[in-house]
């Protein structure tokens, strides 16, 4: 019958025996469940995955009615497996490529001035892309470095603790890549990322990678403490140290020195001093997460080197060790005698940490801001300007800086700081000279978020 032709079941058709008994065979029930099947709902968001048909299918003339059969139900069940990605909107599109690597966004300014005081000893570093790791993730170098006694010491970390941090990395990646079993790791990371976790042997590479970053790191500050106590007033690194007239202007000369280094989705900051790193995280009014603590010679566990080392911290003007130096680490600290060692001593503190959607801002900056202004208003004050649409052009150097700010950063060529972190950068050193400081002020602003 027409009907039963069509598609409509109708039993025993017209009374035709034969014709019911052949529509009562199991291909034919099982095609008319086929079409009596209602279709399945599509996947979330107006799409549906449609599995390509098996080559297989056409091998027999059995096959073949089934394997007809099987492709209009593959666009029905909308298989998720993979194949031909299917829009509510349009026909058949090709599956979208694999995706990349998170892109971790990151733009940078920054702001130094001399302010109220008459020797401009604080020197800033910028130099994105520095370098790269062994995987081709591009990494990022930042520094403010705080001189006391002059400012040699802290223009020879500007100048030089980025291309020995790259050398030590160099070396640390070329260990790395021959210590882990790549291959072994990649089928067991593709394993895991089927099964949703995390593989034991992606454990232990980051676990690896940020050892090899602490070592480099660590190394990195041993080799600049050695070479700054054999840097003059004068310009010149020699030895033995130089004898000329400008040499011998003060027994105490150094620098602290706060660094943060950027790989993929990690943040990694080494402190030596008393300058200071601290992450803006969360919504306005969120606590801000500190990555350095400060080296003040009155923190607890400090003061107990100090004193295990044979030296004392005495009150003259604030806690000092020996009454001379504010500050319990530093680097090259005597001017070649190393008259506080080993007292104040040259090892940073490192600490690793990931990064998250949530991330804002990350502010380094030298004493003469963190002395003024407490960690929350900073962060409020960086999170709002970041926040700005299009801010106006910022000044370089606020009226009362003494116009020295320039000097003091040296910033890669093939990179430009980015308006919005410039007018945040800005806004806190004005704030912090409004607040009476007479300490140089630095302050470089790293965004962390992806911004219209």
């Amino acid at each position: 019958m027409v009907m039963a032709s069509a598609g409509v079941n109708m039993p025993g058709g017209d009374g035709n025996p034969s014709a019911a008994a052949s529509s009562s065979t199991p291909e034919c029930r099982l095609r008319r469940r086929r079409r009596l099947a209602p279709p399945r709902a599509a996947a979330a968001g107006g799409e549906k995955r449609v599995r390509p048909a098996s080559p297989s299918s056409s091998s027999s003339e059995d096959d073949s009615v089934e394997g007809e059969e099987g492709e209009a139900d593959a666009a029905v069940e909308g298989d998720e497996e993979g194949g031909t990605t299917v829009s509510a909107a349009g026909g058949p599109q090709p599956p979208p490529p694999p995706g990349p690597a998170q892109a971790w966004p990151m733009a940078f300014g920054w702001l130094s001035v001399a302010g109220r005081s008459r020797e401009m000893e604080d020197a800033v570093s910028l130099r994105p892309g520095f370098c790269t790791w062994v995987d081709g993730s591009p990494m990022h170098f930042f520094g403010v470095f705080d001189g006391h006694g002059g400012s040699h010491v802290s223009t020879l970390c500007r100048d030089r603790m980025h291309e020995f941090l790259a050398e030590e990395l160099a070396a640390e990646g070329a260990a790395f890549q021959i210590q882990q079993p790549a291959a072994a790791a990649a089928g067991e990371e593709a394993a895991a990322a089927a099964s949703g976790t995390t593989s034991s042997a992606a454990v232990e590479q980051e676990e690896e990678e940020e050892r090899a970053w602490r070592a480099a790191l660590a190394r990195t500050f041993r080799r600049v403490d050695a070479l700054a106590s054999l840097a003059c007033a004068c310009g010149r690194i020699v030895s033995p140290p130089c004898r000329c007239t400008l040499s011998g202007n003060s027994g105490i000369v150094g620098s602290t020195a706060v660094v943060a280094v950027l790989v993929r989705g990690r943040l990694v900051v080494a402190n030596c001093g008393d300058s200071r790193a601290v992450l803006c995280r969360g919504p306005a009014g969120a606590p801000p997460v500190p990555l350095s603590v400060d080296h003040k010679p009155d923190r607890p566990d400090e003061l107990a080197r100090i004193e295990a080392a044979g030296g004392r911290v005495v009150y003259i003007n604030g806690h000092r060790v020996r009454g001379i130096l504010a500050m319990s680490r530093a680097l090259a600290v005597g001017a070649g005698d190393r008259m506080l060692r080993p007292e104040v001593i040259a090892e940073p503190e490192i600490t690793i940490t990931d990064r998250t959607p949530e991330d804002q801002c990350l502010i380094l900056a030298s004493d003469g801001m963190w002395d003024v202004i407490p960690n929350e208003i900073a962060c409020s004050v960086a999170r709002q300007c970041l926040e700005d649409g299009n801010p106006a052009p910022v000044d370089d150097v606020p009226p009362t800086a003494g116009g020295e700010g320039a000097a003091a950063a040296a910033v890669a060529e093939s990179s430009e700081p980015e308006a919005r972190c410039s007018r945040a950068a800005s806004l806190l050193v004005r704030l912090a000279l409004g607040r009476t400081t007479w300490d140089n002020v630095s302050v470089v602003v790293i965004d962390l978020k992806q911004r219209e």
